[in-house]
């Protein structure tokens, strides 16, 4: 019988992640399937008790319940509670356990496109302060010589975001009417809300006009894969990244977590790459 694993989400139809979960599966022989599951508000804490209740041994947490879903995990990792979001439950002893890998894999899509080994005295803007901004801002947090500021729609979320960083001396917040008068003093922006995802397309957090030489823009989103504020930083020379290589990279992983076994990563970036042609 396969092992079930899945992801849940609100929404979730437009989710690639079956797609390079089950392709990977059949790759190197791995007897399971994944999943999609949409699922409401309201219906978080049941729908986590029914995954267990029939033997779904792991799953991935995406908008907007990575930080919701934390009350109704068994334990936390210490990491992903630092965090104060997971994406990744693994079915460990009976209890599901939530870990975050987002920050990570940000961080190393980020400084693959950039083919460098670290970041060091750049000036970092993040969009958003949800639950892939909290792990991708503690992640960030613990480079000492960068300057990062925290914009979001409401103030307190971004405040709240900025204690993660517990004694980062160089945060700031900043509404994102400030962060789009900034936008030409970041070397690397981060775009890490909702906004821009299929199929809001003509959406964008910020409007790009304005940016330093030599800028780096990131947008998470993946669907479509070049989100307006991606087309906007394009179309003025930046250079620009979507959120293919950080959700194959935490694919990759979640599969290792659970079954212990190493996939191919770049096979995952060409699928992700071929679909959303």
């Amino acid at each position: 019988m396969k092992e079930l694993f899945g992801i849940i989400g609100n929404p979730i139809a437009h989710s690639l992640s079956p797609l390079i979960q089950n392709e990977s599966y059949e790759l190197h022989e791995i007897n399971a399937h994944f999943q999609a599951f949409h699922v409401e508000h309201e219906d978080l804490e049941s729908a986590i008790k029914g995954m267990k209740a029939i033997g779904i041994k792991g799953f991935m947490v995406t908008v907007p319940f990575k930080a919701e879903v934390i009350p109704f995990l068994d334990e936390v990792d210490p990491i992903a509670e630092k965090k104060k979001a997971v994406n990744v439950v693994q079915l460990i002893d009976g209890k599901y356990v939530g870990f975050n890998f987002d920050g990570e894999g940000c961080l190393k899509a980020l400084l693959e496109d950039m083919n460098r080994q670290s970041l060091q005295n750049e000036n970092i803007l993040i969009l958003g302060a949800g639950g892939a901004a909290q792990s991708i801002y503690y992640t960030l947090s613990h480079f000492d010589d960068v300057h990062i500021d925290l914009a979001n729609r409401t103030i307190e979320k971004a405040e709240a975001l900025k204690e993660l960083g517990g004694n980062h001396r160089h945060t700031s917040v900043i509404s994102l009417e400030e962060a789009e008068i900034k936008q030409n003093e970041y070397d690397i922006i981060i775009q890490t809300t909702s906004i821009g995802m299929w199929p809001d397309i003509d959406q964008s957090a910020i409007n790009i006009t304005n940016l330093k030489k030599g800028a780096f823009v990131s947008d998470i989103i993946y669907n479509p894969a070049e989100t307006k504020i991606l087309k906007q930083a394009r179309e003025i020379g930046a250079n620009t990244q979507n959120g293919i290589k950080m959700l194959a990279f935490q694919n990759a992983l979640s599969i290792e977590k659970w079954t212990g076994q190493k996939v191919n990563y770049q096979k995952m970036i060409d699928s992700l790459t071929k679909a959303l042609r």
